[in-house]
């Protein structure tokens, strides 16, 4: 049980932000976060080391967030909707925002690739070892799509 509140106390805030900027929704992000958690319990006696803890803990996060979204169909565009009450604050938040909608709007798995990296800091051999793919399809993907978001949001 120690290690498991040792992983929570490291790496809660990275799990919660990584299905944050997946779902936009504060209690999605707690509960997924959660039950993360919790699959992290019954399953830590198979954890291999293979990759590292905070690798294991983002892909069943993920594994978390589909298993959630298949139980829950969206109606609606999340990204669109929750962006927009923010756009008054300020020009930096505006251009964040922005920044985010055009991740968003990528397909699957460049989207991921693109949020592991940009707000979860992660290596690209994590991310594929989260999403399934190799180190040089992420770093490929991610330096594509970033160059295409660049000029987007140049125009």
């Amino acid at each position: 049980m120690e290690n498991i509140e040792k992983l929570y106390d490291l790496y809660s805030n990275d799990v919660y932000r990584f299905i944050y900027s997946l779902s936009f929704d504060e209690e999605v992000s707690k509960d997924i976060m959660q039950s993360t958690f919790l699959e992290c319990i019954k399953s830590i006696k198979d954890f291999k080391g293979k990759c590292s803890e905070k690798t294991w803990l983002l892909a069943i996060a993920k594994n978390q967030y589909y298993t959630y979204l298949k139980k829950h169909p969206f109606t609606e565009n999340l990204y669109d909707s929750d962006l927009d009450k923010y756009s008054n604050y300020n020009e930096s938040l505006d251009e964040y925002n922005e920044v985010l909608k055009l991740i968003n709007e990528l397909k699957e798995p460049q989207r991921q690739i693109m949020i592991l990296r940009l707000i979860n800091d992660l290596t690209f051999k994590e991310i594929g070892e989260i999403i399934g793919k190799s180190e040089s399809y992420c770093r490929v993907n991610f330096f594509r799509e970033k160059k295409k978001i660049v000029m987007q949001f140049e125009e």
